[in-house]
C-alpha cells in the first residue's frame, strides 16, 4: 500500500470533524497560526495538506480567495460543504499543477514531516507562488520520532505518519536552498504548560496573556513543540 492509499484510508478510519475531538491545545496552537500568518480580505492562498479545512475556512471568511489541497476527498468535500467559496484540489503535495494560478499566500501547517521529498515539494511550491509571495510552514520542533504497527499495512510505520525530525537549522537551510528568504522563525506551544494541563484548565484565558505566558516559559529553554517560518520567495 502507498502513502496515498494510507492518507485516503485514514480519512475513511478517523472523524476529524466532531467538536468533542478538537482539544484545548489545538485550540491555541491555531491562534498561535492566525497570529503569526495574518490573512487579508482578497488574497489569494493555497492551504496545502489542509485536513479538517480549519485554516482554509479561516481565511474564506476574512474574505480571501482559498484553494484547499488534501489527499482526502471525504475531508475536501466537507470542505466545500460547510463553504462553497473555498476550492478544492484533491493533490499529493509533491505534484500539484495549478497551470496560470498564482498565490500571494501559500500555507503547509504540518505538512512537511509527512512528505518523502521536502526538498520536490518546497520546488514545486515555489513556482505556485507570486514574486514576493509568503510560504508559511509549521513542523513539529526537534520531535523524537517513534514508531508502531501500521493498522493497514501490518508493517513498522512512523507514529503520526511523520518521516522527518525539524530543527531552525534544517528547516530553514531547506527553504534557503531552494529559493526562499527567511524573514521570521517563531517557536511555539512550550512543552511545560502541557505538561501541566494549563491549555485545559485556562483555555480560557484571552490568547494576548497565554502568549505572553508561552513565552515567558521559554526563557530558559527551548522545549517547544512547534516551529514556524515565514519565508519570502525572491525569484521567479
Amino acid at each position: 500500500m502507498d502513502y496515498i492509499q494510507h492518507y485516503h484510508n485514514d480519512a475513511l478510519e478517523f472523524d476529524y470533524w466532531g467538536k468533542d475531538l478538537i482539544t484545548p491545545a489545538e485550540i491555541r496552537r491555531n491562534q498561535f497560526i492566525q497570529h503569526l500568518c495574518p490573512v487579508k480580505k482578497g488574497q489569494k492562498v493555497l492551504d496545502i495538506g489542509s485536513g479538517r479545512g480549519w485554516f482554509s475556512l479561516h481565511c474564506a471568511k476574512i474574505g480571501a480567495k482559498v484553494t484547499a489541497i488534501d489527499l482526502s476527498t471525504e475531508n475536501l468535500n466537507k470542505i466545500k460543504q460547510i463553504d462553497p467559496r473555498i476550492k478544492t484540489l484533491y493533490s499529493d503535495a509533491c505534484k500539484i499543477n495549478i497551470p496560470g494560478d498564482y498565490f500571494d499566500l501559500i500555507v503547509a501547517l504540518e505538512v512537511l514531516e509527512h512528505l518523502v521529498d521536502p526538498a520536490l515539494a518546497i520546488g514545486n511550491w515555489k513556482m505556485m507562488l507570486k514574486t514576493g509571495g509568503i510560504l508559511f510552514v509549521t513542523v513539529p520542533y526537534k520531535e523524537v520520532i517513534r514508531y508502531s504497527l501500521c493498522i493497514h499495512c501490518n508493517r513498522k510505520t512512523p507514529v503520526n505518519a511523520h518521516l522527518h525530525s525539524w530543527d531552525v537549522f534544517k528547516l530553514a537551510s531547506l527553504l534557503s536552498e531552494n529559493g526562499f528568504y527567511v524573514l521570521k522563525v517563531t517557536l511555539f506551544s512550550h512543552k511545560l504548560l502541557s505538561a501541566l494541563a494549563l491549555d485545559k484548565k485556562l483555555q480560557k484565558m484571552p490568547y494576548t496573556m497565554w502568549n505572553f505566558l508561552d513565552k515567558l516559559c521559554g526563557t530558559r529553554n527551548d522545549k517547544y513543540n512547534y516551529l514556524a517560518v515565514k519565508a519570502i520567495r525572491q525569484d521567479r
